[in-house]
């Protein structure tokens, strides 16, 4: 046939390939597999967790009114720098307020008056009281001796009885007065810090955030006016899933906060909420802030906890692969070969992965061609 011949060169060619100057065939499995390998160190490794928070002044407040009635003026604007206790921030109309204090003026005046008067009637009446009780004495001497009858004695111990009796209502009267000046006088301070409140200072120093109301606007007691926050430190906020509860503990939990891109501020948590949200199923955390470029009340934040650190031998993530025995990784045996070596793997942290038992620092870990390995494969480094 005419494919007789070429198909006799084929075969005797494919027969010259497969001959070694030794005359004995050769596999892929013979030739060395070129591997790099690295050293395996001991590192630190962490375990958290990154969400986004909130900045918020530790300071800030907003602020309200504390009097019903028109605002007067607002003596502030966005971006004004404030202090605490001489910053007036508005002013509300102390028309209503002022006439209050006058009537309860008069009515302490008033109340004084009538402690005067129940003063006289009571030192009377102890006077009257006196005059009786020595006639009373009198009258039961002169009866003793005969020189009275019975009527008149009586008629003097009625009448010391009855002056007793009117000592102890003046008395009376007297404590009710002078009652009625303790709650005249509370009426009168109430009224005037009242009168004192139209006028409002700033409660921190910082810088206004919000001007939340005009002049000529009706407002009362709770009337959000003016927001103030704090310029001397900020607090981040921040929700995590309830599975952290436990790990966080203020004051030991560490944290780091990076504000719009800056560079990290490390801190610690200081407080958690007591309870887990039972709808969300998360609780919140706040960290205070140390300085940080980007770092502004009502800015967002990557907020991150570290709920455990520790030193471990560390690889290149890379270079532990899940086979039918388990996790294992490759190191250069020293004689040309790999070996496989089972491991256990702890934490995961930054392309590394933490081995918790089977291979020691220093370690020759293969990290490039491992994937093609397999136990006694000859390599080459």
């Amino acid at each position: 046939m005419k494919f007789e011949i070429p198909l006799l060169l084929f075969l005797a060619f494919l027969s010259g390939c497969s001959k070694t100057g030794g005359g004995g065939a050769k596999t892929l499995a013979d030739e060395p597999l070129p591997v790099r390998t690295l050293a395996a160190t001991n590192a630190v490794f962490e375990r958290s967790t990154t969400v986004q928070g909130t900045l918020e002044s530790v300071d800030s407040a907003v602020v309200s009114a504390r009097i019903p009635g028109p605002i007067l003026r607002v003596c502030v604007d966005v971006g004004d720098p404030v202090k605490a206790g001489e910053t007036v921030l508005f002013e509300v109309d102390p028309a209503t307020v002022s006439n209050q204090v006058v009537i309860a003026r008069e009515a302490a005046a008033t109340a004084r008056a009538q402690v005067a008067v129940a003063e006289a009637n009571a030192a009377k009446a102890r006077a009257v009281a006196k005059k009786a009780e020595r006639d009373a004495g009198r009258f039961g001497r002169l009866h003793d001796e005969g020189r009275v009858s019975d009527n008149e004695r009586e008629r003097a111990d009625t009448a010391r009885e009855t002056a007793e009796a009117d000592v102890a209502v003046a008395e009376a009267s007297l404590l009710l007065a002078r009652q009625q000046v303790s709650q005249a006088e509370a009426q009168l301070s109430i009224a005037e810090r009242q009168l004192e409140d139209a006028t409002v200072l700033a409660p921190c120093d910082g810088e206004v955030s919000a001007r939340l109301r005009e002049p000529g606007e009706m407002v009362g007691p709770g009337t959000p006016v003016v927001k103030v926050n704090g310029t001397a430190e900020l607090k981040a906020l921040a929700f995590l899933p309830a599975r952290h509860f436990a790990e966080v503990v203020p004051g030991r939990t560490e944290a780091e906060i990076r504000a719009n891109g800056g560079p990290p501020a490390k801190t610690e948590i200081v407080a958690k909420s007591p309870a887990v949200d039972p709808r969300l199923r998360v609780f919140e955390v706040r960290a205070l802030v140390p300085g940080s470029e980007g770092a502004a009340p009502g800015a967002m934040a990557d907020f991150r906890i570290v709920f455990e650190r520790r030193t471990g031998v560390s690889v290149p993530q890379d270079a532990v692969l899940a086979r039918a025995a388990g996790t294992v990784v490759f190191v250069d045996a020293g004689d040309g070969t790999a070996k496989e070596i089972p491991v256990v793997v702890g934490l995961r942290d930054g392309g590394r992965a933490e081995i918790l038992s089977g291979l020691s620092a220093g370690a020759p870990v293969i990290v490039q061609g491992q994937t093609q390995l397999y136990d006694g494969r000859r390599i080459a480094p």
